[in-house]
């Protein structure tokens, strides 16, 4: 359960609750109002003005709880936004002048070559992904998600436990898990994982996870975990977010094989012939 899901629960059970209370204060009040005896009479009344006070207490705190409940929920638990990283350009090495003899007693140096810059690609969805995209909610400018954390387990609110980027084998489901904040319901996700540059598993399906909160993509290949690199890779919409990268070392377990019972041949008798006399 997200937080936002969490801060709305609280706040339509106090609300459903005080609506629930206040209807048996009103019932107190009205059945006091037909007792005979005063004193019997004022203590019902007396009983269903506490209710009533109790119910207006309640809807108050409901009120406060939709209106304060997420800011105090993300001082609680702040999502953490991540820095979109930026391309680094690399430089080809400049070609070293080399002295050229002339008929003249000087030198002259050819020219170099200028270096030209090169930038890392940014990472884009699959065509075959892309085709599937027929969605109409668009995703906020302002969303944000966290570096993600790769785990061997969550804790109840999806928080990745003892995260590593080195694994040793054998290695079961693994979890990228991270923090978002400013996200629609109805806008498209995806999330891929990629080996050595292979895709190994991916999902994609609208968000449903409200606003802000804590949440994860998971994957367990057939086979196991061969050992190399991998990367998970996390998109919004058609926009790639977030990037992480681990690494599995050794060989993942062989499945031991199952010996088949052979059968067994079972001998027959064979009648001896008999002389007539």
């Amino acid at each position: 359960m997200t937080i936002d899901q969490t801060v709305s629960w609280v706040a339509w059970t106090l609300l459903l609750t005080s609506v629930v209370v206040a209807a048996l204060a009103v019932r107190q009040v009205f059945v006091a109002g037909r007792l005979r005896y005063y004193l019997l009479r004022r203590e019902h009344a007396a009983a269903g003005w506490r209710l009533l006070l109790l119910a207006a207490a309640m809807g108050a705190a409901s009120a406060v709880v939709f209106a304060f409940g997420r800011p105090a929920a993300y001082v609680v638990f702040p999502p953490t936004p991540s820095l979109t990283p930026t391309p680094t350009p690399s430089r080809t090495p400049t070609i070293t002048p080399t002295p050229t003899i002339t008929i003249t007693p000087s030198l002259s140096l050819t020219p170099s070559i200028t270096p030209t810059a090169t930038a890392t690609p940014t990472p884009r969805l699959p065509d075959t992904l892309l085709l599937a995209f027929q969605d109409t909610v668009t995703p906020r400018p302002d969303a944000v998600l966290s570096p993600i954390l790769v785990a061997e387990a969550l804790t109840r609110f999806n928080i990745p436990i003892d995260p590593q980027e080195v694994f040793d084998n054998p290695v079961g489901r693994l979890y990228g898990a991270f923090s978002y904040d400013n996200l629609s319901d109805g806008v498209r996700w995806s999330a891929l994982w990629y080996r050595d540059g292979q895709a190994i598993c991916f999902e994609t399906k609208p968000w449903d996870g409200g606003t802000g909160g804590y949440g994860y993509t998971d994957c367990l290949p057939e086979g196991g975990w061969p050992e190399g690199s991998y990367e998970i890779q996390i998109f919004i919409g058609t926009q790639w977010e977030v990037s992480a990268r681990f690494e599995i070392r050794g060989a993942p377990p062989t499945p031991t094989p199952t010996r088949t019972p052979t059968p067994t041949r079972t001998p027959t008798m064979t009648p001896l012939a008999t002389s007539t006399p």
